[in-house]
Order: C-alpha cells, then structure tokens, then sequence
C-alpha cells in the first residue's frame, strides 16, 4: 500500500464578494476562529509578479482554522466582478466536507438550526459516515461528515480506504486492457 507524499490540506481558498458576511458566518456558525486578515500586496494581482491570485489589486484574504492543522481561505473579489459559478461545473468544486466527531456533528447541527441555515437531515453515505449538507453565504455547498463509530478521532482515511478486491472491477472500467496502470491504481488499496 503506498503513501501519500503529502501531508494534507495547508488551506483550500474560496472566493466571496462579501467577507464581512462570510467571516460572521465561518466564525459565529461555523466555529472556525479567523486567524490571519490580510490584503494581497500591491502588483501580485495582476503582471509578472502575480502569484496565483485573482487579478485584482489589494483583495482582501482571509484565513480560518478549519481544525486539523488545515486553513480554509477567502479572498474578496469586487461585488459583481465574476460571475457565479456552480457546483456541477467541470473544474468546479462540488462541496466541501468537513470532518467532525460525533459531539460536533450534533453541536454544529444546533448551530445551524439557530442561525437559520437549512440543511439535509443526516444521510448515510459511505461506510460508517453520515453527512448533513448546507450552503454558506455565498452558495458554496458544504458538509459535515461524520464516522460516529470512531468517536472523537475519526479515522478519515481508514474509514473509506477499500480493499483491491473490492474496487478492482471499479477501476478496471477505465484501465482499457492496461494491466501496469491498473496495478499503479491500486497501490493505495488495502490488500
């Protein structure tokens, strides 16, 4: 079985045309403490010296810690300025799930419920894993997963990985007769 060479998620940036809205929403909800408040530097929007970021000056980018030594980021674009996508779009972002122990689950469902936020009752999706799906304000999907089984530490990883047996016939579908690509596949799979 192989590992991975990464270690996690650093940080997952969104987009919002309100940070105001997001950050009460992030924090006051969602229980995520904003930690790092910045503006994107001066010529880094937009020119040779742009790092990745929107191409707009002096954007706001925030930071809040979404548990697990992991950031989730925010940078403000201009009310209006790109349109809005959807979560079906190829290269888009279908949701974000987020994982919680079993007392979270139940704490951020309240949560939710007292702000007003409508969200799924708890679907049972992968082995083990119940999720309740919601959208921020601004219409990003999102979800809390929980391995209730696990208790206060879930084993995310553990909890869904299959064994080659199982998802053999899965990946062979797309394998066309390429034995070595097969194998390559299922080196992350349980034996």
């Amino acid at each position: 079985m192989s590992t991975a060479l990464t270690r996690g998620v650093h940080h997952l940036a969104l987009v919002t045309e309100d940070m105001r809205r997001t950050a009460e929403f992030y924090v006051d909800v969602l229980g995520m403490p904003l930690v790092h408040a910045m503006r994107v530097p001066p010529g880094l929007g937009t020119g040779p010296g742009n790092r990745g970021n929107p191409p707009y000056e002096e954007v706001r980018h925030w930071f809040f810690d979404m548990g697990g030594d992991s950031l989730l980021a925010f940078f403000e674009l201009p009310p209006g300025a790109e349109p809005r996508s959807h979560r079906n779009a190829i290269g888009g972002m279908q949701h974000v799930a987020f994982t919680v122990s079993p007392d979270r689950f139940a704490e951020l469902q309240r949560r939710l419920d007292a702000a007003g936020v409508a969200c799924t009752p708890p679907i049972a999706q992968l082995p083990g894993m119940l999720g309740v799906y919601f959208l921020d304000p601004n219409g990003i999907r999102l979800e809390m997963a929980c391995q209730p089984a696990d208790g206060p530490a879930p084993r995310v990883v553990g909890g869904v990985r299959q064994a080659k047996v199982e998802a053999r016939a899965a990946l062979a579908e797309l394998a066309g007769g390429d034995c070595a690509w097969l194998e390559r596949m299922l080196a992350g799979f349980a034996d």
